[in-house]
């Protein structure tokens, strides 16, 4: 089983992602565009579109690296369809092959996080004030590539037992 954490900025999907690997002892895969701006520090507020195709080729290199191992639960931290809706933002028109690799995808779930966590600064993150609207185009891509999903609210444990319950049907 594959489950995809999505959602706008500061919905909780790293923290989502780390608690249900504990609960279910599993591993997670880590958002590589953290990374790659910790690397790349001067680009954080003028990233082009060359930068966000790197990090899109590099996630997805990486995701398929870490679902290899099919033997338990693997859990994403984004995929895809996180780069779909950053690439549409931002520079218009997704490329060909983005669509191409998200309408190839199979046997995977997506547990969308809602915009209803209070917003924490981050240096990385530029949407504090657009996450409902991120939030629209999320659920619009998942219905326009046919990906089934469950969205994902409420505050603390109330959200990772929602989670875990949507998981635990699907297994």
């Amino acid at each position: 089983m594959i489950v995809s954490i999505v959602g706008a900025e500061c919905t909780g999907k790293t923290s989502l992602c780390n608690a249900l690997a504990q609960h279910y002892r599993g591993d997670w895969l880590p958002e590589y565009a953290r990374e790659y701006f910790v690397v790349h520090a001067q680009k954080r507020q003028n990233y082009t579109l060359q930068d966000l195709s790197s990090i899109a080729t590099t996630q997805l290199r990486r995701e398929q690296q870490f679902l290899a191992d099919r033997s338990s639960l693997r859990i994403l931290d984004t995929d895809a369809v996180v780069i779909y809706v950053w690439w549409l933002d931002k520079f218009g028109q997704p490329a060909t092959w983005l669509e191409e690799h998200l309408r190839a995808i199979k046997n995977r779930y997506y547990l969308l996080t809602t915009p209803d966590l209070p917003w924490e600064e981050d240096d990385l993150r530029e949407s504090q004030h657009d996450r409902e609207r991120l939030h629209t185009l999320y659920v619009r891509t998942l219905d326009e590539f046919g990906s089934p999903y469950t969205e994902i609210d409420g505050l603390g444990s109330a959200r990772l037992n929602r989670a875990i319950k949507v998981v635990d049907t699907l297994t």
